[in-house]
């Protein structure tokens, strides 16, 4: 989730396990999955994408999360804000 801190990890998806904490980038091996918990605090578009960009752009290997609310400018504001209409809004 490019964008995007999560609050919370669960490795292998295991809901039961010991949980990661306020993490930027965690590792999903082919075929494996992990469960992720996060707040998103201002809207925009975040795209979720795996790290190899060229598998993300050339496959299609992304996913765009849009997010409405009220804006929140004393958290984030954009100084384009035309460029960020256009692109991520983030």
């Amino acid at each position: 989730m490019i964008g995007e801190v999560f609050d919370r990890v669960y490795p292998e998806a295991a809901m039961g396990s010991e949980t990661k904490k306020n993490v930027q980038t965690t590792l999903i091996p082919a075929g494996g999955a992990a469960i992720v918990e996060f707040k998103v605090d201002v809207p925009g578009r975040l795209m979720f994408v795996d790290h190899s960009l060229s598998r993300a752009l050339d496959k299609g290997a992304v996913g765009m999360l849009v997010v409405h609310g009220d804006a929140r400018p004393d958290l984030f504001r954009s100084l384009s804000p035309g460029i960020a209409k256009r692109a991520s809004g983030h």
